[in-house]
């Protein structure tokens, strides 16, 4: 089971002192593949279904100490926009 924090809002990487304030989200991951593109989301034990972010192409661009940070596309309208993730193993 993962905590995730979206990095950025519109494309934008957040500052710094408001990621704190994000919203965790949590759950196992799941990939497969929507209109021919890898998605990956998250199956969440708290809530039904999947959480409500996702990201298209993703790419684990970062690895340490527990963490990771997944770089990939989300859905804006019907546009994409960069989105990251940082993800660490729940209780870790």
């Amino acid at each position: 089971m993962f905590d995730v924090t979206v990095l950025r809002r519109d494309g934008v990487r957040l500052p710094r002192e408001d990621l704190d304030r994000q919203r965790v989200h949590t759950g196992d991951f799941v990939l497969h593949t929507a209109g021919g593109a890898r998605r990956l989301r998250l199956k969440s034990p708290l809530v039904t279904g999947y959480e409500a972010i996702e990201l298209y192409e993703p790419v684990m661009v970062s690895a340490s100490a527990g963490r990771q940070v997944w770089r990939g596309f989300e859905r804006n309208g019907e546009r994409g926009v960069v989105q990251e993730w940082l993800v660490r193993a729940r209780g870790g």
